[in-house]
């Protein structure tokens, strides 16, 4: 007669399982022993020349402690100027909150060679195509009349002619 052996593995399995679970449950007590201590003198005799000798020992061993902890609290100080990483800064004030505005650099706009494909700017005497950066600023979108540039991540246009309305 041949047995597979998925079925047994199978059973076992189960079993073991609903036993744990009755474990946990509570269902099956758990014997508890309790550990007899030995009646007798826990007090050793000790001579006064070895409870002098450990109570240097112990001494010795406070004092490399003390050592290391002033050597310790003489690495965490700071120095002057320097900010605490453990409190927390100031609120600033309102002056401290204004924002500088941002300046485009100095980009003198020339002349597009405007095409579908590739457009081409003459800026300060260079040419160049998006996607290229001059003086800290990527040049973004080319136009027929003007050039978008991103600088310091806000977008500036440069307009090739400016026309002047007549009132």
């Amino acid at each position: 007669m041949k047995v597979t052996k998925g079925p047994i593995i199978v059973v076992v399995l189960a079993v073991v399982l609903v036993g744990m679970w009755m474990f946990v449950l509570g269902i099956i007590p758990v014997k508890k022993t309790v550990k007899r201590v030995a009646k007798r003198s826990t007090a050793a005799k000790v001579t006064p020349e070895e409870l002098e000798k450990k109570a240097e020992e112990t001494a010795l061993s406070l004092s490399h402690w003390l050592e290391k902890q002033e050597e310790m609290e003489k690495m965490l100080i700071y120095h002057k100027g320097s900010r605490d990483p453990l409190v927390l800064p100031a609120k600033k004030t309102a002056e401290a909150r204004k924002v500088t505005p941002i300046k485009l650099p100095p980009l003198a706009l020339k002349g597009i060679a405007w095409d579908d494909a590739e457009p081409l700017a003459l800026i300060n005497g260079l040419l160049v195509k998006e996607g290229d950066t001059i003086q800290g600023a990527r040049i973004v979108k080319i136009d027929f009349d003007r050039v978008a540039v991103r600088y310091r991540a806000k977008k500036f246009v440069i307009k090739l002619i400016e026309w002047e309305s007549k009132k």
